[in-house]
């Protein structure tokens, strides 16, 4: 059975739209509750019915409410509303699968191939690819989309005719009822706007409600819509055929111009109307569907999509991101060669023979760890700060495909490699010549807890990411946080002499917590400091009592660990609120 086919029996299953009304919230200042914007109606009771076989053009003026009207048609809608959408008798919000949305500007991963987007995405709906169903589903799909030649195609490199054809492959995996896109033809030249309207009313030849806001489409564009629904300032004036649409204006006195583009011509003329004409229009429109209304056969046979279990989400979202990041490895490895391999050259470069026996070389060995603990803990943060902010188009289209904690969780699990490789690199190049006591097995140790901080501090930039994701805010916002973060570290101040109001903020605090194992796991292996007899400074005498002036713990392994946890716990947390907030916002169209 091929995806698209030609309908023998027609049969009237429709989508129905009853007195719906859209508008913007009124906006107060919060501090005098003076209003700064009033409240605004983008729908104004708008009501009809569209037919199965329905190939139907939203047409209007600018600011006429069409693509509000496709969208909450499609029950993404997230403004203040009211009235009802609803499919065969069914609320269109309780249902999955039976209306998916074409939007007018494709978000996709660009370092997918065709066929891995395509994979992705049944995975993600449907349940396994490897299921034959499925299997038959993806096969018809390339076939009649012609997506075969570019399976193995980047999505980067494809045209733009091409990525509109994979856009609407991608809604059609759940073999929809119902299809809304928004202004399929946008950016696209005459040969491949035609391609994609022949191919959508194809669609509808197969019994698929077809739904397409269309910006001036010419005349041929025009004609192979076989349903006119035309709006202006938030209100249907007219739904029907072509026909239908120029004895409704020719009834009230308004004459299209033989060989003018009658799409431009209901345009234009709808823009410079006044509310009577309107109405002239509507009710002639009213006295005509009235005598041709038929109704409606409620149908059971849903679509449903396929939930997928968390730690699946977790895995699929994973391979995805795997892929992209194999893709772009050489641009990970130059960003480890500039920001790194470098800076762990001059560090070692600068720190050469430093021992942490005498008086100088304990200060020298404390700046080397916080060195190393703060360009471990600066670079991992900062590279994942805007992480989310990149793919929010992505992810806001995505929403309700997979869980946001699986997305925050496979994300997290993506940036485990580098702290695996940077803190092993940044040690190791810079402690190359340090004298450092059982050097090899304390360049391990420092890995070790380089590691941890490293995990805490990818959490610390996801969580800021995330919660200041929609302010544009977040590298100021971070830079500010990181200072009382820095200050309770133990370098700028010693923590025995802290005031006591800032003293909590180091449980809170990744560098305290990396400062403190690197601090231990060195100055423990230090049995004796050389202090010169002529000093009037007091003298430390060995490493344990360096820890003991500097204020670090004692049982510093499972407070460290633990501590790490909890600041990676924290901002976590604060990065799944973050997300969910934009999760709530609904579809990005």
């Amino acid at each position: 059975m091929a995806l698209i086919r030609t309908v023998q029996e027609k049969n009237y299953d429709a989508i129905r739209f009853d007195g719906l009304t859209v508008w913007t919230p009124e906006e107060k200042s919060w501090w005098r509750r003076k209003q700064k914007k009033p409240k605004c109606f983008i729908l104004n009771n708008v009501s009809g019915c569209i037919k199965n076989g329905e190939f139907a053009a939203v047409i209007g003026p600018s600011g006429a409410g069409k693509t509000t009207f496709l969208v909450a048609l499609g029950g993404k809608c997230t403004l203040p509303s009211k009235g009802k959408v609803t499919v065969k008798g069914r609320n269109v919000t309780e249902l999955q699968g039976v209306v998916e949305i074409v939007p007018q500007f494709e978000v996709f991963m660009n370092n997918l191939s065709v066929m891995e987007h395509l994979i992705f995405m049944i995975e993600m709906k449907l349940g396994s690819s490897k299921n034959p169903s499925n299997k038959f589903i993806l096969h018809s799909l390339m076939t009649e989309l012609k997506l075969y030649a570019h399976k193995e195609t980047l999505i980067q490199s494809l045209s733009g005719g091409e990525r509109r054809v994979l856009s609407i492959a991608t809604s059609l995996l759940s073999n929809p009822e119902i299809l809304i896109c928004d202004e399929p033809t946008t950016g696209l030249d005459s040969y491949n706007a035609t391609l994609v309207i022949e191919m959508l009313k194809k669609m509808s030849m197969a019994g698929k409600i077809v739904i397409c806001s269309v910006h001036q489409p010419s005349s041929d564009l025009f004609k192979e819509f076989n349903t006119i629904l035309l709006m202006a300032e938030g209100r249907l004036l007219f739904h029907g055929s072509h026909e239908d649409c120029n004895e409704v204006f020719a009834s009230v006195n308004l004459h299209c111009p033989e060989n003018y583009n009658p799409a431009e011509y209901y345009i234009k003329t709808v823009s410079n109307l006044n509310n009577y004409r309107y109405e002239e229009i509507m009710e002639s429109f009213r006295d005509r569907s009235s005598r041709n209304d038929d109704p409606d056969r409620i149908s059971n046979a849903l679509t449903h999509i396929y939930k997928r279990r968390w730690l699946k989400q977790v895995y699929l979202l994973l391979w995805r991101s795997t892929i992209t990041l194999k893709r772009s490895i050489r641009t990970h490895i130059f960003q480890l060669f500039i920001t790194l391999m470098i800076s762990s050259m001059v560090i070692g470069t600068c720190f050469a023979g430093v021992s942490g026996t005498t008086p100088r070389g304990t200060q020298d060995i404390q700046g080397l760890l916080w060195l190393l603990t703060s360009e471990l803990s600066f670079i991992l943060a900062y590279s994942t700060l805007n992480v989310f902010n990149t793919e929010l188009a992505l992810f806001k289209r995505e929403v309700g495909m997979y869980d946001c904690s699986a997305y925050i969780v496979a994300t997290f699990l993506c940036f485990i490699p580098r702290c695996v490789i940077w803190p092993l690199t940044l040690v190791i190049l810079a402690t190359t010549t340090v004298q450092l006591p059982n050097h090899l097995i304390t360049v391990l140790k420092f890995i070790i807890a380089l590691f941890f901080t490293g995990l805490s501090s990818v959490a610390f930039g996801l969580g800021m990411g995330a919660f200041f994701i929609s302010t544009g805010l977040m590298d100021d916002v971070m830079a500010s946080v990181d200072l009382p973060l820095l200050l309770t570290s133990g370098v700028f101040l010693r923590l025995t002499s802290m005031p006591t109001w800032l003293y909590p903020l180091k449980y809170l605090s990744h560098f305290y917590y990396g400062m403190d194992a690197l601090s231990n796991i060195y100055w423990r292996q230090i049995d004796y400091i050389d202090c010169p007899s002529n000093s009037t400074d007091p003298c430390i005498k060995d490493g344990v009592s360096a820890l003991i002036y500097m204020g670090y713990s004692k049982n510093y392994i499972v407070q460290d660990i633990s501590g790490l946890f909890l600041v990676l716990s924290i901002w976590s947390t604060l990065a799944y609120y973050g997300l969910k907030r934009e999760e709530n916002k609904g579809y990005a169209y």
